[in-house]
Formats: structure tokens, C-alpha cells, sequence
């Protein structure tokens, strides 16, 4: 854990470059793979599954049976838990649909936007030493409020070609039939192009690791994404009222998540600093393993403790760092929200910890990272959602208004456009 005193901005930036995803070191690897699932299809993937998931699935064996659906067994306490989970996220994104608008003007012309779902999704599940089970939901919740009529779930198996009961389990209760086992760089390609046996969608979303973000990267245009996922993030700032302990444990449980986390503290109070530092430590050795090991990792590599000589100055930080998750542990942060520019998701209060966010509040988890909350905003119901624009112009509009258009499209010099429009004021005399 580094600690800092008011870092100049340099040190911001070179902080946040080295948090930029770097894929120079395997993008050709990775595009090798996507050509190779592209051009030669179900061989290639099932080569890729043999190879990286160390299990040899072949053709039908892919797709999860019914068998293997029904064999999917949970303990009652998660599926209670579940429940709540669902109901809150579906409370929370509900708010988000958006319906089509019309608009008559009086001329009797007409402009309208037409709302209609994004008609097949796939839901990248992340495994590996953990199983994201929250993840399915975080997606197909908003997938299944905005209307998507087709949702596909992939995830890795284990090395006796098998999926998480949680999973299994989750996807029947959502009613997700069409789930894949596979999972990395050839998994995406699958999805984006399609095999013999995997049909192609128009969209993937979900987190991975940095060959399945690298992928997403490779086929977008042919293939809708949400994002390009990178290591997760929680900035913390306090002051003096804030709970040491609280701050301590957030820290902890963000750096738990993998050895790339990366958890800040910016505080203007010193005594808080240091005894938050010495929750950690204490909070740290108290954690079992592997989890202690790979937040040991985590905070040495990315963790920082920042004394800030205001909270002003801790929020001009926040808005270049554009954090995946910022926690407001003050006595009053409501005058620092009206200084956020940039943020993935907002906790206000040290009562009110991240890990609520993780596990089902109603906000969605899947959040931009990297300094993306600079210009995009968490998974939502909108991103399941197209738009199409519709006009129709009044003959009435085309005489009083042609001329407008016409002179305008001269300006830029498209001079058929201009006589698209006069041929039309004419026809309408």
C-alpha cells in the first residue's frame, strides 16, 4: 500500500496509464483465434475448448442439456437470497424502459422514435477460481425488461466439462434455455460469427479477462458490446467521521477481487489515514486464504492512500481517476455529489458499502472502468434498446419549409440533395 501526500497531476495521469488495458502483448494471439473460430467455425472452437478449457466438448456437448439443467441442485438459502436479488434489480431497472414518441406538428407532418429490443444477447459469465453467478443476473435482468426475445449465457466449465449448479440454477429461474460451455477469446468469436452448432448474436456483454476484452474489441462492428472491461476499482473518500474499520474492510473486499483491484483512499484527515492503515493490516491477516494472498498482492500493486488537503481537492482526483466505484464516507456528501463529473456508482456514507452494490441494492454492477466513466455510464436497460427514427413530411411542410433545406444543402455542396427537396416543393403546388 503506497501511501501519497496531495499527488500533482502527472502522478495521477502516469497512475491511471498504467491502469489502461495493454493488449499489444496479446492481440495477435487473440486475433489469430478469432479469424481461425471465423473462418473455420465448430472445428476451430471445438479445438480452442480442448485446448484452453482442458476439456474435449464436442458438437452437441457444447450446449447444456436438459439433463444437466435438471441435475443443477442449490441450497435453499441461495435460492431464497436469488429471489430478493431479482426483485430489486427488476424494481430498480424497470424505471430505465423507455417507450416510443410521437410528435404532430401542425403542418400534419410527424417525427417519431420508435424503442424495439435488441433481438439476440449473449451473457459472458466469467470462471475461474470464482464463479460470477451475479453477473448473469446483473445482465439478463435489463435484457429481459427491455424485451430481448433471444438470451444466450456462456461460461467456462471446469476440467470435467461441467457448469456451476448456481448457474445452471439461475438460468432456468430466468428462463435462459440456449447456454454454452466455453468460455476466453473463442468463446466471443463464436457468438460474434457463429459455428455449426453455436448460432451468432447481435450483442455480448459481460466481464472477462483480458483475452476475452481483447476479443470483444476484435469483432465489435461485426458484433454489438457493452464494454472493455478492465481490473476493478473502488476510490474511498472520507473524513473524519468515517469509520477506520469500514474504510478498512472496503478496501480489503475490493482487493479480493483479483491482483489487479486496485483500492484508493483520499482523505483530508490524517489520524483516519493512519489508523485506517492499521485496520488493514490487522483486517488483512484475519482473512483466509487464497482470498488474503490475493489482496496482499492487490494492495501493494494498487492500493494508494492519498492525504488530500480538502475534499475539494479529493474530488478534482475523482473526476480524473473517473473511478468503476467511489464510496462517500463524509459527514455531509451531498455538496461533494454536486462536484462528481465522473463515476461508474455512487456510495453515500460509510453505512453504505460497495458490497451492497455487488450483491443486489438495485444499480447494476457492471460498470465502465479505466477512466471510462468519462464517457459511458453502467449496464442498463438502454443498452438492450434501439432507436428508430421515423418522418414523414406534410406536403403543407414541403412548400413552407423546402427552401430552408434546399439552401442548406447547397451550403455544404450536395446539390442533388437540393433538387431531392425543389422536386418535391414543385409536385406539392
Amino acid at each position: 500500500m503506497r501511501v501519497l501526500v496531495e499527488p500533482v497531476r502527472d502522478h495521477i495521469l502516469e497512475i491511471l496509464e498504467k491502469r489502461k488495458a495493454d493488449f499489444s502483448k496479446i492481440e495477435e494471439s487473440v486475433r489469430l483465434i478469432v479469424e481461425n473460430v471465423k473462418k473455420n467455425g465448430q472445428s476451430a472452437l471445438e479445438e480452442f475448448i480442448s485446448r484452453y478449457e482442458k476439456c474435449a466438448l464436442k458438437a452437441e456437448q457444447i450446449l447444456v442439456s436438459r439433463k444437466e439443467f435438471e441435475s443443477a441442485k442449490v441450497e435453499p438459502e441461495f435460492e431464497e437470497a436469488c429471489e430478493k436479488f431479482i426483485e430489486r434489480l427488476e424494481a430498480f431497472h424497470s424505471m430505465q424502459l423507455e417507450r416510443s414518441v410521437w410528435k404532430l406538428t401542425e403542418n400534419g407532418s410527424f417525427i417519431a422514435q420508435l424503442i424495439r429490443p435488441i433481438e439476440s444477447v449473449a451473457i459472458y459469465v466469467p470462471s475461474g477460481k470464482k464463479v460470477y453467478f451475479t453477473t448473469l443476473l446483473m445482465c439478463a435482468i435489463p435484457a429481459k425488461i427491455a424485451g430481448v426475445e433471444r438470451i444466450v449465457a456462456v461460461c467456462p466449465p471446469n476440467e470435467k466439462g461441467e457448469l456451476s449448479p448456481y448457474v445452471l440454477h439461475l438460468c432456468q429461474k430466468l428462463g435462459i434455455k440456449e447456454v454454452y460451455k466455453m468460455g476466453g477469446a473463442h468463446a466471443i468469436a463464436a457468438l460474434a460469427y457463429g459455428t455449426e452448432f453455436v448460432k451468432r448474436v447481435d450483442k455480448i456483454v459481460g466481464p472477462g479477462n483480458a483475452y476475452v476484452s481483447c476479443a470483444k474489441k476484435l469483432v465489435f462492428g461485426d458484433c454489438g458490446i457493452d464494454s472493455i472491461a478492465g481490473p476493478t476499482e473502488l476510490v474511498i473518500v472520507a473524513d473524519e467521521s468515517a469509520d477506520p474499520r469500514l474504510v478498512a474492510i472496503d478496501m480489503l473486499a475490493q482487493a479480493e477481487h483479483d491482483e489487479m483491484a486496485m483500492s484508493v483512499l483520499l482523505t483530508n484527515d490524517e489520524d483516519l489515514l493512519d489508523k485506517t492503515l492499521e485496520e488493514l493490516a490487522r483486517q488483512l491477516n484475519d482473512l483466509g486464504e487464497p482470498n488474503r494472498s490475493v489482496a496482499r498482492v492487490s494492495l501493494k500493486k494498487s492500493g494508494l492512500s492519498i492525504l488530500m488537503k480538502d475534499l475539494n481537492s479529493a474530488m478534482e482526483f475523482v473526476n480524473i481517476l473517473a473511478p468503476e466505484h467511489l464510496e462517500l464516507f463524509v459527514e455531509d456528501p451531498f455538496p461533494l455529489l454536486t462536484k462528481l463529473r465522473n463515476a461508474g456508482s455512487v456510495f453515500l456514507n460509510d453505512s453504505s458499502g460497495e458490497a451492497f452494490g455487488d450483491y443486489g441494492i438495485g444499480p447494476n454492477h457492471v460498470l465502465p472502468t479505466s477512466t471510462g466513466a468519462r464517457f459511458s455510464s453502467g449496464l442498463s436497460v438502454q443498452d438492450f434498446l434501439k432507436k428508430i427514427f421515423v418522418t414523414r413530411v406534410s406536403k403543407e411542410d414541403v412548400l413552407k419549409q423546402g427552401k430552408l433545406y434546399s439552401t442548406l444543402a447547397r451550403f455544404e455542396g450536395f446539390e442533388a440533395h437540393a433538387r431531392s427537396i425543389e422536386m418535391r416543393m414543385e409536385g406539392s403546388r
